[in-house]
């Protein structure tokens, strides 16, 4: 269970449950910044009145109960009045949780680290200062695998993002917090951040909407990232048509008219899946094959160049990209600052995997020849794609559902332990680097929940969008 430290009117939330006494204290201090609670205007700015109907939309929005172990950082009830005082005359507020790797102004910049969480973001990321207008209201920061580097989001310091509906059982990551929170109806939209599938595993495993544009679609400023090649904001939401809002609002981007669209299917990626996923699959595939054409397609050759460049790739642009937020965090040389950021990571396999990098980073030779074999996978992929007249490909967004949160590293799989994160991974890595937009839809299924994610071309964001829709008609439109 987390500590809640009040403050005024409003609250902080951490999740202490394994920090130390000097994390704990480092968690529990008033927010240094130019505001007095998490959301407020800078100073100089006006303050909003507090008016009878300005108190009914703080208390409407603002998170009164926040689930433990989903928050980083939850917004004060100021906070909120001042973002609401903001929002342009005539629009509908609404309630927006944002990843904690990503910059909102007042909040922890922490990439749900607790040396990080330091700093206090003076700016919103573009993907955030671009709904401003729209009516958002950043309740808060959600909790996330450390540094966004892992699936399960079983965090150290703030604790592990438990499954909405089996508590026992993860949510999923990197992104975890922000699907659960989706999925528990804490907010009805959340930005994440996806390198291999921290958007779509997460929101298949909880149930929700998930979509992460192509790589370079949305703004990718004001983010604690891993991979220029890979990352993206993504988002989630409890409605395909609140996607599709985001989507536009973003990227500017529509759902093409899609009358019966052609999706390929791929052994890569139906092989070898958890009984229950194989069972939701194959019910999904048969109402799919009721509104489009589904072929085969041999999708070894793209896997094959892209699946192996996954981890060199990300090791030598993460050391790049985390040295950079390392070194103004702490204030130290470029050269220290990896080494010091891994002294303070309080996951265990977070840190074996900076630690990687600290003493074992990929050479230029290496990282040249991986980005060689995915130029060439791209190609490869949309030469696929033009041949086979494809719109877009689907697959099971994971092997399995959510399994028991101890199982962070290993997991039972078929009847034998293998590694949790290439298993979850599988189905979305690979085309992560292939930089393509990606959907995840629910799937009617009793018990745990299961999803199936569509890809399509990179750039081709309006087209999977409009696969999409047909197949969610197909399947159900909305969660329940």
């Amino acid at each position: 269970m987390g500590r809640v430290w009040r403050q005024g009117s409003g609250l902080c939330i951490a999740n202490l449950s394994t920090s130390t006494s000097r994390t704990s204290a480092r968690a529990l201090r008033k927010p240094q910044h130019e505001g007095d609670a998490p959301g407020l205007p800078s100073a100089g700015m006006p303050r909003p009145r507090r008016t009878t109907a300005m108190k009914e939309s703080v208390m409407s929005l603002a998170l009164s109960n926040p689930v433990p172990g989903n928050w980083d950082t939850v917004a004060t009830d100021a906070g909120v009045a001042a973002q609401l005082a903001r929002i342009p005359e005539g629009t509908e507020p609404f309630a927006l949780a944002v990843k904690a790797n990503i910059a909102v102004a007042g909040f922890p910049f922490s990439a749900s680290n607790r040396a990080l969480a330091a700093r206090i973001a003076d700016a919103d990321a573009g993907v955030v200062s671009a709904l401003r207008h729209r009516g958002t209201v950043v309740v808060g920061t959600t909790n996330m695998h450390e540094l966004a580097f892992g699936i399960t989001s079983n965090n150290a310091a703030y604790g592990p993002v438990r499954h909405p509906q089996e508590p026992a059982r993860s949510a999923g990551g990197s992104s975890g917090g922000s699907a659960a929170a989706v999925a528990l109806g804490e907010v009805e939209v959340a930005l994440g951040t996806d390198t291999g599938g921290s958007v779509s595993i997460p929101a298949s495993i909880c149930g929700v909407y998930g979509y992460r544009p192509s790589v370079g679609r949305w703004p990718l400023d004001g983010k604690v990232g891993l991979s220029t090649t890979r990352d993206t904001a993504g988002v989630f939401a409890r409605s395909l048509d609140r996607v599709i809002e985001v989507a536009g609002w973003l990227g500017n981007t529509a759902p093409e008219s899609v009358a019966r669209p052609v999706i390929g299917v791929t052994s890569v990626y139906t092989a070898a899946l958890h009984p229950h996923t194989a069972a939701a699959w194959d019910a999904a595939l048969e109402r799919l094959r009721q509104v489009a054409e589904a072929v085969e397609v041999d999708f070894a050759e793209v896997h094959d160049l892209a699946h192996p460049a996954e981890m060199p790739v990300v090791l030598f642009e993460a050391r790049r990209l985390l040295t950079a937020h390392a070194a103004e965090a702490f204030g130290c040389p470029p050269n220290e600052a990896l080494a010091r950021l891994r002294d303070e990571v309080t996951s265990e396999d977070v840190r074996a995997v900076v630690t990687v990098m600290v003493e074992h980073p990929v050479s230029s030779a290496d990282y040249a020849a991986a980005m060689a074999d995915v130029a060439l996978a791209r190609e490869r992929y949309e030469r696929m794609l033009r041949e086979r007249r494809l719109d877009a490909l689907v697959f099971p967004s994971t092997p399995a559902p959510a399994h028991l949160i101890e199982d962070d590293i290993t997991v039972e799989h078929l009847g034998e332990r293998v590694p949790t994160f290439p298993l979850y991974t599988r189905n979305t890595g690979p085309g992560t680097m292939l930089g393509t937009p990606m959907v995840t839809l629910p799937v009617p299924v009793d018990g745990l929940p299961v999803g199936i994610t569509l890809m399509g071309a990179r750039f081709g964001d309006a087209r999977v969008l409009g696969v999409a829709a047909v197949a969610d008609a197909a399947l159900s439109r909305s969660v329940s």
